[in-house]
């Protein structure tokens, strides 16, 4: 009996050091996750924009104004601009001035559906997006049928999903992180329960009858 009730002990005894080990393990491995979220998450983010998403221009453009909400490196900036066929309409590499990033359009542009795929890089995280504006030119305003309905949005065309794709896409690596950091400390929580649980098995109990 006493035997058994050392045994009874020593077993609660592991479980809760092993519970405790990987609770630690956790608070410390959730520590480190977070020092790296949280200067991930600190990204230049657009605040506005010259023509606005969605906006149609009925006045000659020349250029397009992008406005972050902090100062930008002009290394890694790209900026394509494409109209509903595919061409692009910028012309020369976009200008970089704090947390403004200019691009000038060929002159002369038709009226039409045009999409916006810029791509900065802050802190080192690149960050990528669409905008889409309609240029309404008075030859196209005149020749529009009186009371005819506004033309609905359109899908991205073939030649803007290739400028989109030629300036990058968004940084998705963070999440991965925290699925395979959360993956590994449930493994190894998991193996340090199994070891605690089965210690207290590799003693047997006396069977030897009490003098």
């Amino acid at each position: 009996m006493v035997r058994t009730a050392h045994l009874i002990k020593g077993f609660t005894v592991a479980c809760r050091s092993s519970i405790t080990r990987l609770l630690v393990l956790v608070a410390i491995v959730f520590a480190a996750v977070a020092g790296v979220v949280a200067p991930a998450s600190a990204h230049a983010m657009l605040k506005s924009s010259n023509p606005e998403n969605g906006s149609t221009v009925t006045e000659p453009l020349s250029s397009i104004q992008l406005v972050f909400s902090e100062d930008v490196p002009s290394v890694g900036t790209t900026v394509a601009v494409v109209g509903s066929d595919g061409v692009p309409v910028t012309d020369g590499d976009p200008q970089v001035t704090g947390a403004t990033v200019t691009q000038r359009l060929k002159p002369g542009l038709a009226g039409g559906e045009y999409t916006i795929a810029y791509r900065v890089v802050s802190d080192g995280h690149p960050m990528a997006a669409e905008l889409h504006f309609t240029l309404r030119t008075p030859e196209a305003a005149a020749a529009a049928p009186v009371g005819s309905a506004a033309p609905a949005a359109s899908l991205p065309s073939a030649g803007a999903a290739a400028a989109a794709a030629s300036v990058g896409g968004p940084d998705t690596g963070v999440p991965g992180v925290l699925l395979v950091v959360g993956a590994a400390v449930v493994a190894l929580g998991g193996v340090i329960l199994v070891a605690g649980r089965k210690r207290p098995a590799t003693s047997r109990p006396d069977t030897n009858p009490a003098a």
